[in-house]
Parts: structure tokens; C-alpha cells; sequence
């Protein structure tokens, strides 16, 4: 059966949320996969929480350890995440032979990309509450002054992961070699983006890199309003400019797409891209 919607927007709704539905139905298809996600960022958690705490670290920028990794592994999930899901998605397709539908079908190509990363965020909701409880237990400490900057800053690391997955899906599924890619630009990001040690331990002449990175300012201003009780005015400028960055990365992401599909078209070999 065939849906037209007379509205784009709602065509765009339709055609994230089928996607996102169909990523988690093929997410908790194998019971291994329902233990496997869950437990690797509260590996990630308590491997770095006993490194800081081996080097005699109590506190790191004014807030706990446990508080500070909170945050980082909070975000090392969103962006890991969106990376293996809407950065992966057209990769998907190809793999399961549905590319040439996608690309000739008039859904928008980046509500399939926005599907997997939503259907991303939401499979790892159990593993952010297995982790915000380890930290509690270790010690993590919260002052939250003002919510409205908390819930700004984490929708500003949403849409910046999100960013993040739109850029790489075109360069994945044009490389060739998506899964080589992914691991390779994997560790400099967390290193740039300060997910799991301070910014100000990064060497000078990497910091500009670093502001290159969305995340890195969302991460800023959510460990700032959640730990440090910052409010909305004060991380205003962190927050802008994530979404800065972040919109740089979306119209890249948006015009490899179209880059994708212009090559897939006109070579006439669809099941290659």
C-alpha cells in the first residue's frame, strides 16, 4: 500500500518514525545484542573511573569524577550512536539490497538517516539509566541552578550527534569502506571533543580542531549546567556554538547525500551505493 501525504513535513514525521521503529526491531532481534549495547559504556564508565581514581584524581574541572565521566559517557553514547546508525544508514541499506528503493522511492533521504539515529538514541536509553545509577553509587554530584540551560545543552548534544551521523553517511557509503572509516575518525573525536578528559589537557595547537567538533561545546555546556549549576545565560554561547557547528555538518551531511545519489543514478549501478 502506498502513502501520499499532501504535506511534506508529515511525510518527513512518517518516514523517521518507520525508520527508527524498524532499526529497533532489528537492534533487539538477537538476545546478545540486548545484553552486549547495554554493558559497553558501563565498561567505558568504570574503566576510566578507576584509571582517574589510580592517578589520585578526586575531582576533575570543579566537579566528581563520577560526575564528569557521567556526562562524557552520556555523550560518548549519543555520538558513538549516531555514528553506527545514521552515519551507517544508507551502508545498511546497501547491505540488505534495499539502496536502489531508497533512492527511488520519494521518501526524503534524510528522514531515513534522522530514523536510524533517533531509533539509535532510544535503544540506549536503558544503558544511560544502568550508567546515571553507577554513578550515583560512586559518587557523582549534580547542581542543577537552572533546568531549562540542562535541557538545552542536551538537546544541543542530540542535534550535534545527530550532525555528526548526516556528515559521515554520505563519506561511509562513498568510501566504500564505511566500517574502516568509522573506527579510524572514532578515537580522535573523543579525544577532540574532551568526552572523557578535560579540554584544558589538550595540547594548544589541538583546541582549534577540537571547536571544529559539535559535540565539544554541547558536552561543555552540559557538564557546566548539570555539575556546576550554570544557567541558561552563561551557556548561551556554548550552546550556539555547537549549533553552529552543528548546522556545517548537517549541510555537508545533506549534500553528500545528494552526492550519492547523483553518482548512483547516473552510473546506473544503484545496488553499489
Amino acid at each position: 500500500m502506498i502513502v501520499t501525504y499532501r504535506n511534506p513535513g508529515a511525510g518527513f514525521v512518517a518516514t523517521l518514525l518507520a525508520t527508527s521503529r524498524a532499526y529497533l526491531q532489528r537492534s533487539s532481534a538477537y538476545l546478545i545484542a540486548l545484553i552486549r549495547w547495554p554493558l559497553g559504556p558501563l565498561f567505558t564508565f568504570a574503566t576510566w573511573r578507576v584509571t582517574y581514581h589510580a592517578a589520585g584524581n578526586g575531582s576533575v574541572e570543579g566537579a566528581t569524577v563520577s560526575g564528569f565521566l557521567l556526562v562524557g559517557v552520556f555523550g560518548l553514547i549519543t555520538w558513538t550512536s549516531s555514528i553506527w546508525a545514521s552515519g551507517y544508514a544508507v551502508e545498511y541499506e546497501r547491505g540488505e539490497g534495499t539502496s536502489a528503493s531508497l533512492f527511488l522511492t520519494p521518501a526524503s533521504r534524510a528522514a531515513v538517516v534522522a530514523g536510524y539515529g533517533l531509533g539509535s538514541f532510544v535503544w540506549f536509553l536503558p544503558s544511560f539509566a544502568a550508567l546515571a545509577f553507577l554513578a550515583i553509587v560512586t559518587g557523582a554530584r549534580f547542581d542543577i541552578g537552572d533546568p531549562p540551560a540542562a535541557i538545552a545543552a542536551t538537546v544541543s548534544l542530540f542535534v550535534a550527534s545527530l550532525a555528526a551521523g548526516f556528515a559521515f553517511s554520505g563519506l561511509f557509503i562513498l568510501s566504500r569502506k564505511a566500517n574502516l572509516i568509522a573506527n579510524v575518525l572514532q578515537s580522535p573525536a573523543y579525544l577532540l571533543s574532551g568526552l572523557l578528559i578535560p579540554l584544558s589537557s589538550l595540547p594548544a595547537w589541538l583546541r582549534p580542531l577540537s571547536g571544529a567538533v559539535p559535540a565539544t561545546q554541547a558536552v561543555v555546556a552540559l557538564r557546566r549546567s548539570v555539575l556546576l549549576g550554570a544557567s541558561t545565560r552563561s551557556i548561551g554561547a556554548d550552546v550556539l556554538h555547537s549549533l553552529a557547528v552543528s548546522v556545517v555538518w548537517f549541510v555537508v551531511g545533506l549534500i553528500g547525500l545528494r552526492v550519492v545519489e547523483y553518482v548512483a543514478k547516473h552510473t546506473g549501478r544503484l545496488e553499489l551505493f
